[in-house]
């Protein structure tokens, strides 16, 4: 069975923390980043940082982190 990569994204999504998988989710709907940041409850500085550490665990849960 092959899996699209929508479908393998919103699968890897299901399975990373609910912070990281909502601003993930809320960037690709076209928030802009203050505005996640509120939502999340991150401070605006961290954000960039919480940010890559949310790309990171997306990349590893769609198994294409460094191994």
């Amino acid at each position: 069975m092959v899996v699209s990569g929508d479908a393998n994204r919103h699968a890897a999504l299901d399975r990373l923390p609910l912070p990281y998988s909502e601003a993930l989710r809320l960037r690709d709907a076209g928030l802009p980043d203050e505005l996640i940041a509120e939502i999340v409850g991150v401070e605006p500085e961290a954000f960039a940082t919480m940010m890559r550490v949310a790309e990171a665990k997306l990349a590893a849960a769609e198994g294409r982190g460094d191994r």
